[in-house]
């Protein structure tokens, strides 16, 4: 993707990247908190998200400022709104991964679940999905930007096996535990996240193929 930045643009790339990679980073450790019960842990994760908000009005301030500036025009134009587009994006996620922090805090006092359904699994491959697709980005790679459209319906599927398997056909929460719907919370933020990354990647490819594949069947 270096070759799309000029170089007054590489603040801006570099400032993406970097929003990609806390916003990663904050999903694994918050998983690793709804896994252990880590009050410490998902505290430090509810932090990190005003470093990445900071991060994305950075990131607005860099794209208005090459607007004014430089009156870009064509490719340049819509480079600057895919990533204007991916930095909302990658904000949301770390949005997400602060709201499951704060169900894991609400769980943890409740006392520790031992089932914690699809969700450890889920989060593994909402981790891998938001990878590729951070890397789609960083290295313009139009195949892992296409895997994470594929790869996202596993996401999907694990959240409705998560809501099928605590409330069956019937949707009767009447047995179920207050632990466990906050379990569902995280993981509908899981597949939110899984949909977000979808948005980056098809921004990617857009970028790279001129393709427009938002709301493709």
């Amino acid at each position: 993707m270096q070759r799309f930045f000029h170089d007054e643009l590489r603040q801006l790339r570099d400032d993406l990247i970097l929003m990609g990679e806390r916003s990663l980073d904050m999903t694994r450790l918050v998983l690793r908190a709804v896994e252990t019960c880590d009050d410490a842990l998902a505290l430090q994760v509810r932090g990190m998200d005003d470093r990445v908000d900071e991060l994305e009005k950075r990131v607005d301030r860099e794209i208005m400022r090459y607007l004014t500036l430089f009156g870009p025009m064509g490719s340049d134009v819509r480079l600057l709104l895919a990533a204007r587009d991916i930095g909302h994006d990658l904000e949301r996620i770390a949005d997400e991964a602060s709201v499951i922090a704060k169900r894991s805090l609400v769980i943890s006092e409740r006392g520790p679940l031992k089932d914690l359904l699809q969700v450890p699994q889920e989060g593994v491959i909402t981790c891998e999905v938001l990878r590729l697709a951070l890397d789609s980005f960083i290295e313009a790679d139009l195949a892992k930007a296409r895997l994470v459209l594929e790869r996202d319906a596993e996401i999907d599927a694990l959240n409705r096996r998560n809501y099928e398997q605590l409330f069956g056909k019937s949707g009767d929460a009447a047995k179920v535990s207050a632990s466990h719907v906050e379990l569902i919370f995280i993981s509908k933020a899981l597949e939110r996240i899984g949909d977000h990354s979808k948005n980056i990647a098809e921004q990617v490819i857009f970028l790279l193929s001129g393709e427009d594949v938002r709301h493709a069947r």
